[in-house]
This record gives C-alpha cells, structure tokens and sequence, in this order.
C-alpha cells in the first residue's frame, strides 16, 4: 500500500550513474554539434530538408533500437529514458538550428558588434555590452529596454561570445551561437525533470508521460532556441525543487545550502524566480515548528544558525544586484513596460475579464493564435494557452491542413492542461491521506504560488506580452509530477485510474501532434 511518494535514502544505483553520465555526454555532443553547424560557414549554409532528413533518420534509428532492446528482453527502465531525453534533445537542436538569432525572439535587440562603440538594446544588446566592453552595464539599467534584468544570464553569454570568438569563429556566427546556451539548459531541464520525478516515487508508464511532457512540449522547443533569460532561471526553478525534495528527506547543512544557491543564483538571473521561496519557506517553518515542539533547545539553535546561514547565502546572492541599484540609481526592482498607449495594453478591461473564467467566444477556435492586440485577446488564461503552443506568432497566412492540426492540437491542449491540473490536485490530495504531507503541501503550494503570482503579473502589467506561458514553464515539473503520480497512485480499472490514464493519453497526443505540426509548419 502506498505510504510515502520520498524514497528512503538510498545510495546511488549504478545504473543510475551510468544513465547521468551518458544524458550528461549526449547533452555536450549535441551543444558540440550544434555549435560547429552554426559556426562554421559551410555547415552553416545545410539546407533545411538535409537537417530534417538527418534528425528524422536519427529518430527512426533509436527507435528501431528500442524495439529491438525490447525484443531481445533487454529493455530497462533506463534505456527508455535516455531515448526519450534523446530524442527531446534532437528535437531542440533541430529547432536551433533551424532558427536564426532573430526569429520568435522576445525584446531581443540587435548588436552592431565590437567594431562599433554604440550601446544597444534588449536581450542581444545586454549580451553584446558585456561581450564588447568587458564588464557590466555601468549605466542607469532603466535607461536600455531589457538592461533591468540582473546579469547572470548575460554574463554566461556574453563570455561564451569572448571564448567563441577567441577560437576564432566569425562574429556573426557566434552571435548565432547565442543559441546553443539556452539549447544547453533545456537539456539540464530534462535531466532535472528526471531527477524530480523520480524523487517523487515515479516510475513505469507515469515517469515516461511525464518525461515526454517536459522533453518536447512546444514552449520548451521555443525556449530552447531562446537568447533571453527565461530557460535558465526556469533550470535554476528546477534545482531549487529538486533541492528542496532531497532536503526534506535529509535534512544536511549541504542539501539546505544548494536551495540557498539555487534560489540566489534564480534571483540573479530573473528576479521572480523569488517566488519558490514561498513553498520553500513553508517547508522551513513546518520543519522549525517540529523542532521546536521537542523542546530541544540544542536542536532549535542549530535549525536556526541553519536558517541565517541560508538566509545570508541566498540573500547576498539573489540580492545583490538590486541593491546595487538601489545605491547607484536609487532604481527600485520592476520591469519597463510601455505605455497604455500601446496596443499590447489590457487595463482598459475589467479584472474578471482579464483574470476570469475566458467566455466561449474568447477562445477563439477558430483561429487559435496570439494576435498582438490587447483589444482581439485580452483574457490572461486564453493567452496562456495559445502561447504555450505557438508562443507570441500570428501567422495570418496559415491555410489547409497545417491549420486544422493546430486547430486541432489547441482544443486537445486545453483540455489536457485544465484535466491535468485536477489530477496533480486530487494526486496530491491522495499523498496527503496516505501520509506524504510535506511532500503534497510543498508541491501544491509551489504549483499554487506560480499561478497567482503569474495571475497578480498580469494585473499589475496589463499588456498581452505580460501573459505569456514562458514566465510559468516551471509549472510544466508539476503537471509532470501530477501524471507520474496518479499513475501509481491510481493503478486499477476504477474511474479515477480510467480517468488518469486517459489524461494521460490526451497530454501524449497533444506533444506528438504539436511535434508534427513544428516539423512541417514552415513559419519556424
């Protein structure tokens, strides 16, 4: 019978060592590969179709390794992972490769190169500065768009510029290689996801839907090719859940140390990555309220020098860069917005019209895409969801079948993520029963704490930009965790377990028809 979803502490399994290894290997050969396609101008110039070919052969190629594994009866649990973040990886580099520094780009700027003393904007410029000039904007950061941001993405980018074009690749080609960076982090993403759910007890035909959820679900794809922040503080989201699950088991000064580092280094990179504190803090109080209900005046000292030590290493890491601005700018933490002016602007609409439950008429089946108008698609949910699959594109021409497909995986996706978001609900209300508590209260929380600040983002920056899926990827972990679990937790053929697995079902066909529908849409 089901008691806890926390595996006691065990000592790594060999075969686990070897699945990081080689998913660590396999990550570095494809950034390898992508990096050398990129950089070098004859590789550079591969026509479309040759790349498509190659990763599509290579896809049938595992694939034919699998069943044959599975038929020689050597099929493991590990050999099943290692294809699915394999061929997630080979899906983003396609996508990399495929798309050029400028396409489906969020605030990116330009750069005019180290040839030129001008200062640029965005996300590409923020990068270009540092790369350019050797050190951080010295500048007020509300004076550039994108220059508020804190550095740690910038920063990592900007010296990957300076080593790239230190071996001596043109500049044009390693400013496309700005790419392979966040190509980079969406792989560690998979591997987290792995390492969360299996922390979370998941295993069999749940471990594998959830996998294939965080592998190759559509915003992961965009963010992968992505020269902005977003896909590295959604890593660094991912290692302070992981951190926070191995603390809870065990309660060591390191453990407690790397959710320090994890949520510090999130703050430098994106301040809201700040809201995991929230679950995290909750975690903390519930473990001090036990401390001190020992009575242990021992134990109660050294849980809370623990606690100023964490609060010391996440604070000077996360903080920092806000307090330089304070002191150098007296520039308070925000974002630049524009103007109500613009036609992204949604304030001129009611909150429940933003925030509420989206009419039928709000959807827009008919043509389920983002348009830039506030005054077209102003509800924040409906947004979410159709940013989710084809981020912030509004391609007018789309005719025939691609657009049926889309039509087609847009109705499936809603009903996917609304159905999912009951089932991680009633998963972790199971857990809850069956004495998991600290696990089910910290992930319904964390799950909680994301949507609500994402909702109260929205408010605050009534703009359509301001509701797209990126700011939450994140939440993608939970909904994972929610289907590995309910696949364990609901085994039999009663209606809950019919109900989980055709969820299930659902959220697989949605990824794969989005899949197709990447590889065949010419507009990416």
């Amino acid at each position: 019978m089901y008691r806890n979803t926390i595996p006691q502490k065990i000592p790594p399994d060999k075969q686990e060592t070897k699945l990081h290894f080689a998913v660590i290997s396999m990550l570095f050969a494809f950034c390898l590969f992508t990096t050398l396609m990129q950089g070098i101008p004859v590789l550079a110039a591969t026509p479309r179709g040759v790349l498509t070919g190659g990763c599509l052969f290579l896809f049938f190629f595992t694939f034919a390794a699998l069943l044959l594994l599975r038929s020689a009866r050597r099929l493991t649990e590990e050999h099943v992972v290692f294809f699915l973040l394999f061929w997630g990886m080979l899906f983003h580099c396609l996508y990399v490769l495929l798309s050029g520094l400028y396409d489906r780009q969020h605030d990116e700027g330009l750069y005019t190169g180290i040839a030129s003393s001008q200062v640029n904007p965005g996300h590409i410029g923020y990068t270009e500065y540092i790369y350019k000039f050797r050190k951080l904007p010295d500048l007020n950061p509300y004076l550039l768009f994108s220059y508020y941001h804190p550095p740690l993405h910038y920063v990592l980018s900007g010296l990957w510029l300076i080593l790239l074009t230190g071996l001596g690749m043109p500049e044009n080609l390693a400013f496309e290689n700005l790419q392979v960076l966040p190509l980079f982090y969406s792989g560690v993403f998979m591997l987290l996801s792995y390492r969360i759910l299996k922390r979370t007890g998941a295993k069999g035909n749940g471990l594998y839907t959830g996998l294939v959820l965080t592998a190759a679900h559509p915003a992961l794809t965009i963010l992968s090719g992505s020269i902005n922040n977003d896909m590295l503080s959604t890593v660094l989201l991912a290692c302070a859940i992981l951190a926070t699950l191995r603390w809870m088991q065990d309660k060591s000064l390191p453990n407690l140390l790397f959710i320090a580092l994890s949520i510090g280094l999130g703050m430098l990179c994106k301040i809201n990555t700040a809201i995991i504190a929230l679950p995290v803090g909750l975690m903390f109080l519930l473990d001090f309220a036990g401390t001190v209900r020992t009575g242990n005046s021992g134990d109660i000292l050294r849980a809370l020098r623990r606690y100023l030590l964490f609060g010391i290493t996440a604070g000077s890491t996360g903080l920092c860069w806000i307090v330089r601005n304070l002191v150098r700018f007296h520039e308070k933490p925000g974002i630049s917005s524009a103007t109500p002016d613009s036609v992204m602007y949604t304030g001129n609409y009611g909150i429940w019209e933003r925030i509420g439950l989206p009419a039928f008429s709000d959807w827009h089946f008919s043509f389920p895409f983002h348009a830039l108008s506030g005054d077209a698609n102003h509800n924040t949910w409906v947004i979410l969801f159709q940013t989710s699959l084809f981020t912030e594109e509004y391609p007018a021409a789309l005719t025939g079948l691609p657009l049926f497909l889309c039509r087609a995986a847009y109705v499936l996706a809603i009903f996917s993520a609304v159905s999912s978001a009951l089932l991680f609900s009633a998963s972790q209300y199971r857990k809850w029963k069956n004495g998991a508590k600290a696990e089910a209260v910290f992930l319904s929380a964390g799950y909680l704490a994301f949507l609500l600040s994402f909702a109260l983002f929205t408010l605050k920056y009534p703009y359509t930009c301001s509701s797209d899926f990126r700011y939450i990827a994140v939440c993608l972990i939970y909904i994972a965790i929610g289907l590995s679990d309910s696949a364990r937790l609901y085994p039999d053929r009663s209606f809950p377990g019919t109900c989980s697995r055709v969820i299930r079902g659902c959220v697989c066909a949605t990824v794969i028809l989005m899949t197709v529908v990447y590889l065949t849409w010419k507009q990416w």
